[in-house]
């Protein structure tokens, strides 16, 4: 974790500070200085890297390793860092940076670097900016002024590349309805849980009928691992029997196989004859409850210019790219989705030429992908007079992308004549946008559809239907129904419209007749018009034509208008007429008046009516006045959810029964065992996201709940720790795939992990001196296995301090890189030291690991080898913990603080200006510690470490980071005398 402080004010203060005086910076530090200089990539993104700056020449010299990391080029430095090897874009076009010899070699050549271009420091080896466009084709451009680097490739950049291929991929998944997560909760099955209840009341009284009551109780719960709905009406006006009740029991499971669904109980006959009463059975399939999204994929293969770009688009989503071969040839493998989509191809010439080549493809749901198969069985009884049987069981198979075929049987008991029809069906897609839909029932009917779509969204449809001569399974009086459909998008700059027409015959065996209808509608400034007209003839007589007529005026400060009209054209007279005006009340609230006059029948009316929607229901009322009627009419609806946890019960104004919902439940998990134990705290600041649903948040509640899922349907939960109070808090799966259950809410225990700090330096040792060592890789291995695993890693920073959030409880130890102790000739001692991250409810620290290195002592200074006891305690250090204490000395007083270390700087100046701004910025203390030969800015006294915490992790939203350290300071009981003493935290 870098210790610095944030990008943003370091930046500002250095624009400050620098143009004041830089000769006199110069004589009091070096010709060169690390600066934090923002080096940025288009579509890349950007990234702080710490370069050397020459204040009297304006050069600035790049870290060449981390410069190249950054890109994601290959680059391997030398033991003692005189030279970086590696390789750009390709493994053929390899370079060597070598500081020995003064040259780079790239391409094939030698370029000679001048002196003072090359700058080996002995932990970097750092060259000037302009070099990498000269040289490599990265091209620099620094900016002093907001101390940034914009970087001009001319090539397309490793980095670049992978970045495109990773978000084509996600674009591909996406289509198909695919997402990539870190854990998925799969489907759960209960023996028993009752969880939703949705009720409706309405009631009407009138002057010229009986008043009637109405009730609707549905109620949802889960038994057998079966989603369980059971729906009761009554009416006051009739008995209440069998038909007033509707149930039925689902078994579903989309990830197996053989069997999905079952369903017992009341059942979708979906039969070709006709049945019109309830049918109490089973039904079981193979067919998934989920949307289907992929289809397949197809292959495009053709010719352009060769060395174009060419770029593949499905639904105005880029997928793909490839360059034309030498000859010009690309292919692409397309994914198919289930309905309409736009496949797209743009070409772009090396010289700025664009051309763009469009198809649709249109998949209906009822084709199968290739080698997938589809059964559906189902038998029951008939609720009519004849108590009849019913039966049906149908399969259909994929056989390639343009074909799917199927068959089956049906029987229907009350049938005088042919209660069994086999059936087969068909559905082809020949070439293009033409699909082709066919099935045959024998002894019943013949079913042909057809329909085309255009590149322009115009779509063409043509249905037929023959019907056997005396057939009694479907209740029909003609023997042949034919219609057409033509729609015809419209689509200009200030103007949209829709336009259909259809026409419709049903040949009786004396006579044919007609029905056709044309529609229009359009939005003109805001205001929405509708126009259609009908006509009806049969064979030789002629047609009566009417029309209706809609318009809808704009809101005007809360208030609609609506007007309708019918016009007969036969006849040239007004038919109706019906003007509508709406007040909106608030957000939720809705009164209206509506008047009405049917000059046919001499009718006329007047409605006044109300609705408002609260939290737990829906309320309606109206007032309803005609030629000899008074009618009144009340009206409410709702649904309760139960068993959210902590005896919630949540009411809606939208129905519950059959939707599910989830209880995410976070608490702190102290010992990270992923279950939550006594004495385990729970947190209410988690953030959530889902791709559907509603999510509700009670206050003195820690519960999350969401609400309105469509049950059998996975969702992607996010989860953001972003907004946890304790900087130190993670979580360790952040996406979920969610598969949702009915009836009920799904609790998730969601473990939050206080993750544990250590902090600690890295010193030179000269002699009886040290200071710190910057740019020190400092690694942290597991101790708990036999393994040694390293965990993590992190950078020292100007003044040899390191730290690192986010251990588990565990014991570790920390140990600078050896690879990077052998490159600079340097060896460390002690080499490493031992500590252990304690269970906290905030996360541990450790603080004051104490790593030293120093030069190899030549074999001929070694003494006898032996140090003193004295010596070698002073040469081991060990982590120490602090605890806040008082002394108990009758002289002086310790106090114990935490502060913020906000930035360290080698020039005063540099730290006084910046002390400044924190005060004028945070009204805090701010004071400065020289120590190691460095100005440390620190900030704040706070009395604990929660405290101390939280305005860190105020600082760490805002991409700020500190450092924390405990300060010791005695204080003596006599006045202005005092002495300090401080210990790193």
């Amino acid at each position: 974790m870098n210790k610095k402080i944030g990008f943003r004010w370091e930046k500002w203060l250095i624009l400050l500070i620098l143009p004041l005086n830089p000769l006199k910076i110069d004589a009091q530090e070096s010709e060169r200085e690390e600066i934090p200089v923002n080096v940025r990539v288009e579509r890349l993104g950007g990234v702080t890297l710490n370069p050397l700056y020459e204040y009297e020449s304006g050069r600035l010299l790049l870290p060449v390793t981390d410069f190249f990391r950054f890109l994601q080029i290959k680059a391997e430095p030398s033991a003692s860092l005189d030279s970086i090897s590696g390789f750009i874009a390709k493994e053929e076009n390899r370079y060597l940076v070598d500081n020995r010899n003064k040259k780079v070699f790239f391409g094939g050549q030698n370029f000679p670097v001048e002196d003072g271009q090359l700058i080996n420091t002995g932990s970097e080896l750092y060259m000037d900016h302009r070099l990498f466009g000269e040289i490599f084709g990265l091209h620099c451009q620094f900016d002093f002024r907001s101390l940034s680097v914009t970087v001009k490739p001319d090539f397309e950049l490793p980095v670049i590349r992978e970045m495109k291929l990773q978000q084509y991929r996600k674009n591909i998944q996406r289509l198909k309805g695919e997402v990539e997560v870190d854990t998925t909760l799969h489907q759960q099955h209960n023996l028993w849980r009752f969880g939703m209840m949705d009720w409706a009341l309405n009631s009407t009284q009138s002057t010229a009928s009986k008043n009637n009551t109405q009730l609707w109780l549905k109620t949802g719960a889960e038994l057998l691992g079966g989603e369980t709905n059971l729906q009761l009406y009554y009416s006051s006006l009739g008995k209440f029997g069998s038909r007033n009740i509707n149930y039925y029991w689902r078994w579903v499971d989309n990830e197996k196989k053989a069997v999905r669904q079952v369903r017992a109980g009341r059942i979708a006959p979906s039969s070709i004859s006709s049945i019109y009463d309830p049918v109490s059975g089973i039904s079981v399939t193979n067919a998934s409850t989920k949307y289907r999204r992929s289809f397949g994929e197809y292959t495009i293969a053709d010719h352009t210019e060769p060395g174009w770009t060419v770029e593949l688009y499905v639904n105005n989503v880029i997928v793909d790219y490839q360059t034309a071969d030498a000859t010009g040839f690309y292919s692409f493998d397309v994914p198919l989705v289930y309905g309409s989509s736009e496949v797209m191809l743009k070409f772009y010439g090396p010289y700025g030429e664009e051309r763009i080549q469009r198809q649709y493809i249109n998949i209906p749901f009822n084709f199968l992908p290739k080698g997938e198969w589809e059964y559906n069985v189902k038998a029951g009884s008939v609720l009519d007079d004849e108590k009849s049987h019913f039966a049906k069981a149908e399969a259909k198979y994929g056989v390639n992308r343009h074909l799917t075929v199927g068959g089956g049987m049906e029987y229907l008991s009350s049938i005088a004549d042919g209660k069994e029809i086999p059936f087969l069906n068909a559905s082809v897609a020949p070439f293009g946008n033409l699909l082709l839909s066919a099935e045959y029932a024998k002894g019943v009917r013949t079913n042909v559809l057809a329909s085309y779509r255009l590149r322009s969204g115009l779509s063409f449809e043509l249905d037929y239907t023959r019907y056997e001569r005396d057939q009694k399974a479907i209740r029909v009086s003609y023997l042949e129904e034919r219609e057409a459909k033509l729609s015809v998008p419209i689509r200009l700059p200030k103007f949209t419209a829709f336009s259909r027409f259809s026409f419709r015959q049903n040949v009786y065996k004396a006579f044919t007749y007609n029905t056709a209808n044309l529609t229009f509608s359009s939005y003109i400034k805001r205001v929405n018009a509708n126009i259609s007209a009908y006509a009806n003839w049969m064979n030789g007589e002629s047609p009566y034509v009417y029309g209706n007529l809609g318009i809808g005026l704009p809101m005007w400060k809360g208030v609609t208008s609506r007007l309708q009209s019918q016009v007969s054209f036969t006849d040239k007279k007004v038919n109706t007429l019906r003007a509508e005006i709406e007040k909106r009340i608030g957000r939720q609230g809705y009164v209206s008046f509506a008047g009405e006059n049917n000059f046919q029948s001499d009718y006329r009316a007047a409605t006044l009516s109300f609705r408002w929607t609260l939290p737990f229901s829906q309320v309606n009322l109206s007032t309803h006045l005609s030629n000899n009627d008074f009618m009144t009419t009340q009206g409410a609806q709702g649904s309760f959810a139960f068993g959210s946890g902590n005896g919630y019960v949540h009411a809606d104004n939208r129905p519950s029964v059959g939707t599910a919902g989830v209880t995410i439940a976070p608490f702190i998990d102290v010992n990270h065992n992923g279950t939550k134990d006594n004495g385990e705290p729970s947190t209410s600041n988690l953030g959530v996201r889902v791709n559907g649903g509603r999510v509700i948040r009670e206050r003195g509640d820690s519960l999350i709940r969401i609400v309105g899922l469509e049950p059998y349907t996975d969702y992607l939960l996010t989860l953001d720790d972003k907004s946890l109070e304790q900087i130190s808090y993670r979580i360790a799966h952040k996406n979920l795939r969610l598969f949702a259950s009915p009836n009920q809410f799904r609790r998730i225990d969601v473990p939050i992990l206080p993750m544990g700090e250590v902090n600690g330096w890295v010193f030179m040792k000269e002699g009886t001196a040290r200071k710190g060592l910057e740019r020190m890789m400092v690694n942290f291995y597991s101790a708990a296995t036999a393994a040694e695993e390293k965990v993590a890693s992190t950078i020292t920073d100007y003044d040899g301090s390191f730290t690192y959030l986010g251990l588990a409880p565990g014991r570790y130890y920390a140990q600078i890189d050896s690879a990077q102790l052998s490159r600079l000739g340097l060896t460390a001692s002690p080499e490493q030291i031992a500590f252990e991250i304690e269970p906290d409810v905030l996360g541990d620290i450790v603080d004051d690991l104490q790593l030293v290195v120093e030069k190899p002592v030549e074999e001929t200074e070694k003494d006898d080898g032996k140090k003193s006891d004295e010596e070698t305690e002073k040469d081991t250090v060990k982590p120490k913990t602090f605890t806040p204490k008082i002394s108990m000395a009758k002289e002086t007083i310790t106090e114990e603080f935490y502060t913020l270390q906000m930035g360290s700087f080698r020039n005063k100046t540099y730290a006084e200006q910046f002390a400044e701004m924190l005060k004028y910025r945070f009204n805090l203390p701010v004071w400065i510690d020289y120590e190691n030969k460095l100005y440390k800015v620190r900030m704040g006294k706070f009395a604990d470490r929660a405290a101390v915490d939280r305005f860190r992790k105020s600082l760490w939203t805002e991409g700020v980071d500190s450092f924390p350290v405990l300060k010791k300071e005695e204080k003596e009981q006599k006045p202005n005398n005092r002495h300090k003493k401080e210990e790193a935290f």
